[in-house]
């Protein structure tokens, strides 16, 4: 959804409800299937360390949607992160604000693995699924891992295509400095 001013936080949340029962922008997939026609597969991991430690803070950081920089802000702030619940990152891109929608899908919880999927409903300037998860190696180092497959949905997206990608990875490197910055400091957020 494309806005001239940003939105306020009670009516993200009242789109967020309209939004509840949309379908998902693209055919269901999930990411070990990237590779359709039309989508493009990302893969941008950073190790943040090693240890017991680290592992709790990148997961808790995880939890607590560390890895939005200011600029993507994820409304309703806090949400949890659990399968059917209806998401909303807001950034001001060219000078329109964008709100864009996402369902977490599911939760990727295992001794090695921590966090979650999700797509992206009609609303989104972009289609496809985004993973946002913690790693741990059998060596004892901690990733954080941002696996993902989409493509153009709004027609300011397709044409401007280089601008979206541009975007998408400022996102990705702003996110993973958030997260070693927040696993090197947890004191502030924890």
């Amino acid at each position: 959804m494309l806005l001239l001013k940003r939105p306020g936080e009670l009516l993200v949340i009242e789109w967020l409800r309209a939004w509840q029962n949309e379908p998902l922008s693209y055919e269901s997939r999930s990411l070990q299937k990237a590779g359709q026609p039309g989508f493009i597969a990302d893969v941008h991991l950073v190790r943040l360390g090693h240890g017991e430690a680290v592992h709790h803070a990148a997961c808790a950081a995880l939890d607590s949607w560390i890895m939005f920089p200011p600029w993507a802000m994820v409304h309703p702030a806090g949400s949890p992160q659990t399968p059917g619940v209806i998401v909303a990152m807001v950034t001001r891109i060219g000078g329109l604000w964008w709100v864009n929608p996402c369902r977490i899908l599911r939760r990727c919880d295992s001794d090695q693995r921590h966090g979650f999927v999700y797509g992206t409903l009609p609303e989104h300037a972009e289609c496809g699924e985004e993973q946002f998860v913690i790693e741990r190696h059998p060596d004892g180092s901690v990733w954080y891992v941002i696996r993902a497959f989409s493509r153009p949905r709004h027609w300011l997206a397709w044409m401007g295509f280089p601008l979206a990608r541009w975007w998408q990875c400022r996102f990705v490197r702003d996110s993973q400095n958030r997260m070693v910055t927040a696993v090197a400091n947890p004191e502030p957020w924890m």
